[in-house]
């Protein structure tokens, strides 16, 4: 009874608590290596993630992300590889990030500490033709803008045990705004513009094939508030995953639903829950990830693995 208790309570956690809208959320429950490089290699082999997004679903240009993920350990060696590929198309704005990451891997007496690194660019243009204008000879509908291509760096930290892990990240240093008079955009390194992250989870084992797995990744801006993200999972059989997460930053709620389909393909679902006007007049939401891990003869610590 006591642990039926406890198991609700970390799962309906997320829905009591009460707090702009950025990738970071978006990535961090299927794509945590978009958010710390030191986790490539952080499993025991190859894994290939796709991930897509659509909301606010039923509004014409609403928000659209399609990303592809890969990381691997490299054999021998404490260090691993990624790389990961990211398209908002918002509007008729198109956003492409292509990241490489880099990590090295430190065995400490109880786990494993990672420190990472992720350079790359990222493509930004806007199809003002699409535009759907009162005056068609309007200058600004009569040409696309040109493809921008603005540097991006990124660092992390990353322990982990059999038990907990922890994260800590600068993703996305630079900061950039476009310059009209020059039609490009500046990039600089303003430190008031870093997102500090901090993410950790802890694994009960609840009995002998369930396990829960409460989570929480805080991230900080020096000029806005802090937000976080607050979510409880069900592993069972470490196959199928359902749970519940809070999301601070867009005031809403998340469901999740993640099923280990054979021994290399998983397949995840999350949708999220808000009373705006958004959820109103659309149909919310909604993610799917399909992710394929090329090995699986040796175990792997983090419960994020499932």
């Amino acid at each position: 009874m006591r642990k039926t208790i406890i198991i609700i309570f970390w799962l309906l956690v997320p829905l009591f608590i009460f707090g702009q809208n950025t990738q970071f959320t978006n990535q961090y429950i299927f794509n945590p290596i978009v958010l710390n490089p030191a986790l490539a290699g952080s499993g025991d082999a190859l894994s290939a993630s796709f991930l897509y997004r659509n909301q606010w679903v039923g509004f014409k240009g609403a928000p659209k992300t399609l990303s592809f993920s890969a990381h691997s350990p490299m054999r021998k060696q404490n260090m691993g590889l990624g790389i990961s590929i990211i398209n908002n198309q918002i509007g008729v704005t198109n956003e492409t990030s292509l990241i490489g990451n880099y990590s090295f891997r430190i065995k400490m007496k109880n786990g494993n500490l990672a420190m990472g690194l992720g350079g790359g660019f990222i493509m930004m243009n806007t199809a003002w033709t699409e535009l759907l204008a009162n005056d068609l000879n309007d200058d600004l509908i009569q040409n696309n803008s040109p493809t921008y291509l603005i540097p991006e760096v990124s660092i992390g930290a990353y322990y982990s045990t059999a038990k907990y892990n922890i994260g800590f990240s600068v993703p996305y240093m630079l900061s950039y705004t476009f310059n009209s008079s020059k039609d490009k955009y500046d990039v600089k390194n303003d430190f008031s513009k870093y997102n500090y992250i901090i993410t950790g989870d802890y694994t009960f084992n609840l009995q002998q094939n369930l396990k829960m797995v409460p989570s929480l990744m805080l991230k900080y801006q020096k000029e806005s508030e802090a937000d976080f993200i607050i979510m409880s999972r069900l592993i069972y059989l470490d196959k199928f995953s359902v749970g519940t997460a809070y999301d601070s930053e867009r005031k809403l709620f998340k469901g999740m639903f993640q099923v280990q389909l054979n021994k290399q393909f998983i397949l995840g679902y999350m949708a999220d829950f808000n009373s705006t006007i958004y959820n109103k007049t659309s149909l919310g939401a909604h993610e799917l990830m399909l992710r394929y891990d090329f090995k699986y003869t040796i175990k792997v610590h983090s419960p994020r693995n499932l």
